[in-house]
């Protein structure tokens, strides 16, 4: 880790205030890309309302969400990311096969058609930068336009966080690393 955890002890008011609302909250812990985002407390505000809403407050269902997370979190490379939702993803319906196909790089085999649709979604406008009218119209059909929108609040959110994980090469404990497979 580039920059050391958090001292609480050592915060500045307004820096207490979010640290005191992240770990009061659904969380329950200030973790991960918290440690980084608070030494500039007006950037961790912004993220810590957004990631709330988006984890704890928003339409999409929790496998779609999580399934969101992780392709944003292979794609990055993102090992923290990974490590945290991971087990969520489980917690919230998708498949242990999903999750380690994903994680080993490998295209998962989906049961679920809204899965394999939002899968294909994430990953397309992640590696292509667009989505092409069918996909929209599909994935539109599924999630509606206000899930899209908050689909692509998702992927950016989630992009930021990995972008800050990786930078501080805030990484999860020994043994609880994942191999990311071959995937680029």
């Amino acid at each position: 880790m580039r920059i050391p955890a958090t001292d609480p002890a050592k915060l500045n008011d307004e820096q207490k205030t979010i640290y005191d609302r992240i770990a009061g909250g659904p969380r329950g812990q200030v973790r991960g890309p918290y440690h980084a985002f608070l030494l500039h407390p007006g950037v961790c505000e912004g993220v810590e309302r957004m990631g709330h809403y988006l984890r704890f407050a928003a339409i999409l269902p929790g496998n779609v969400r999580e399934l969101a997370i992780l392709v944003v979190g292979c794609h990055w490379r993102c090992e923290f990311e990974w490590f945290a939702h991971a087990p969520i993803a489980i917690r919230e319906g998708v498949s242990e096969d999903v999750v380690a196909a994903l994680e080993a790089g490998d295209t998962p085999n989906f049961t679920d058609d809204t899965e394999a649709a939002v899968y294909s979604f994430v990953r397309t406008l992640l590696h292509t930068s667009r989505i092409d009218q069918a996909a929209y119209d599909d994935v539109k059909g599924r999630l509606g336009e206000d899930g899209i929108v908050e689909l692509m609040g998702i992927m950016g959110h989630y992009t930021g966080v990995a972008m800050a994980l990786n930078t501080f090469e805030i990484v999860p404990p020994d043994g609880e690393r994942p191999s990311f497979g071959d995937q680029n």
